[in-house]
């Protein structure tokens, strides 16, 4: 599978997805699809620490950002990420910023992984 403009190589790693479907073969299919069953869930753990549970918005903005790197999610982990530590520095009101970019990214993070998925 390719790239296409639902899975551009910021959103989502083809060539690290197709070299797990080598080696997980159809398997990969039902993780992703787990993985976007959970995606609104875990977007939420984010978006309900907000204003000031820095704890739980770094717990589930770090538990979202290796979902995410495990799925190719380049962009939302690397968002995730951010998130993350900004979280851990205590730095809510830069968290609410970053966090305000998630649902968005989710949802082309989503299209595109579906795309694969559809194509596989």
């Amino acid at each position: 599978m390719t790239a296409s403009p639902n899975n551009s190589p910021d959103i989502l790693d083809v060539a690290a997805l197709n070299d797990l479907k080598s080696i997980l073969d159809d398997a990969l299919i039902d993780i992703a699809k787990a993985f976007l069953d959970g995606l609104d869930a875990d977007v939420a753990a984010v978006v309900n620490g907000l204003p000031d549970d820095a704890s739980a918005v770094r717990i589930a903005a770090h538990s979202l950002k290796g979902s995410a790197s495990n799925m190719g999610g380049k962009a939302l982990s690397a968002l995730s990420s951010a998130i993350e530590k900004a979280a851990q520095a205590g730095d809510m009101a830069h968290c609410s910023i970053l966090v305000a970019e998630l649902p968005f990214l989710a949802n082309r993070t989503r299209q595109a992984l579906q795309a694969y998925i559809d194509q596989a």
